[in-house]
């Protein structure tokens, strides 16, 4: 008779653990990879979602924004030395007083460090995005804004071009655990000639 052994031998038991090894190996590389995809489309979302908030707001003050080519609605802020922003004059008046340019107040959007704060008279100053990266930068709008806060004043005074750079968070460099987004608008007041 003949003696039947069944059992496994040493290389067969290896292959089988390098196999079994290799499988979850892979499968815990497209676990870690998709979290880390998640994760970097959740921040890059929550950029964008700010900068384009920001823009909007700003879009809003500057359509409400009066004025004409003598005393223009937008200008930058300060009007003299180190600029830092812009501002919007609005008539805040009841009743409106539209032809009285004099009893007007200015909103004023500025780079404060890494935020971009909203100041309007008889408020609570605003941060309206903490997620800025770079300087403010006057008079220049690059196709591809890449750090700041850039304002360019256009048509006299009636309208304003806008870019903004932003990071999850703006004191580290951009990379795929930080992503950086940058928009660019032209915001046009309400007082500016039809075209």
């Amino acid at each position: 008779m003949l003696n039947r052994k069944c059992g496994l031998s040493l290389i067969e038991l290896i292959m089988s653990l390098v196999l079994m090894s290799l499988v979850l190996l892979a499968f815990f590389s497209i676990d870690i990879f998709s979290k880390n995809h998640v994760i970097s489309a959740d921040r890059r979302a929550k950029v964008q979602n700010e900068i384009s908030n920001t823009i909007a707001y700003m879009g809003k003050y500057v359509q409400q924004g009066i004025g004409d080519y003598s005393n223009p609605p937008i200008r930058r802020y300060p009007a003299a030395g180190a600029q830092t922003g812009f501002q919007v004059r609005l008539d805040l008046n009841n009743p409106k007083t539209p032809r009285d340019l004099l009893d007007d107040s200015w909103v004023i959007f500025y780079l404060n460090g890494n935020q971009i704060i909203r100041v309007l008279p008889g408020y609570p100053n605003e941060v309206l995005s903490g997620r800025i990266c770079g300087a403010f930068v006057a008079n220049v709008m690059p196709d591809y804004p890449t750090a700041g806060f850039y304002v360019r004043i256009a048509d006299q005074g009636m309208s304003v071009d806008v870019g903004l750079v932003g990071r999850y968070d703006p004191s580290t460099a951009a990379n795929s655990d930080n992503p950086q987004v940058a928009m660019k608008t032209r915001l046009v007041s309400s007082s500016a000639p039809a075209q």
